[in-house]
């Protein structure tokens, strides 16, 4: 991509075609339309947690950037549509954090929009288990830890976007998918459990947003609509930045 380092790059819409959703969800990929959501919803149903296993350490941490040298504007984030209000770099993307009461691991997908080089937002609706959490921190008056991952395995994907009841931590949910544990190594400076084979890792803190905020949106989103519009959002205040060599950004 012109203007960034050879090697840095973003992939996209990676399940346009059932034989590479079979794929990705760990199917035959000879599957197709109603066998293919048949054998999906058995597996589900068939899904027996698996607790994931900490490591020392993975592909995630071949680069490992912190303080002044945190720069998310090293990553080719692109704009995705006409109209957005900026550079999404969540997306496809996974984010962190856990429930300050509980110690409950929650993996979601919430948009972030970049808003300098040590800033982005983050985007959740009431009610979503991110928000919740955040929630708790915030009303205690603190930062929420938080950690977001651009570019994970589909099978971590799918887990962070299904409707997993809360209080189950989506890495057990993702590893019953699997039929194995899924590694883990500890993040540099908040204490989540982070994917030790991701691409990329923003890791921070969001302060309350009554006290930091950022404009957000407009977005288009995948329904074919624009969702938002340059309204005031939590950020997330980046600490710290992991990447493999050559990243793949989602």
């Amino acid at each position: 991509i012109e203007g960034y380092p050879r090697g840095y790059r973003v992939a996209t819409n990676p399940f346009t075609s059932t034989r590479r959703v079979a794929m990705g969800l760990g199917l035959p990929i000879e599957l197709k339309g109603l066998d293919l959501i048949r054998a999906w919803r058995d597996k589900v149903l068939s899904v027996k947690p698996i607790a994931p296993v900490y490591v020392q350490t993975g592909p995630v941490k071949e680069n490992v950037i912190v303080g002044k040298d945190v720069d998310v504007l090293k990553f080719p984030t692109p704009k995705w549509h006409e109209f957005d209000g900026g550079r999404y770099i969540g997306t496809g993307c996974m984010v962190i954090q856990k429930d300050p009461d509980t110690g409950w691991v929650n993996l979601g997908t919430y948009r972030s929009q970049v808003v300098d080089r040590d800033t982005v937002t983050f985007h959740s609706v009431p009610g979503r288990h991110g928000a919740i959490i955040a929630k708790k921190y915030w009303d205690r008056g603190l930062s929420c830890p938080i950690a977001m991952v651009c570019g994970q395995g589909p099978q971590l994907w799918i887990s962070a976007v299904s409707p997993v009841p809360i209080g189950i931590n989506e890495y057990d949910w993702a590893g019953g998918l699997r039929k194995r544990p899924v590694e883990v190594v500890k993040g540099e400076t908040v204490d989540l459990p982070i994917p030790a084979e991701a691409e990329i890792v923003l890791e921070g803190e969001m302060p309350p947003p009554q006290t930091v905020n950022a404009s957000e949106g407009p977005f288009g989103e995948w329904e074919g609509y624009y969702s938002g519009g340059k309204t005031p959002h939590p950020v997330i205040k980046i600490k710290a930045i992991l990447h493999r060599n050559d990243p793949i950004q989602f």
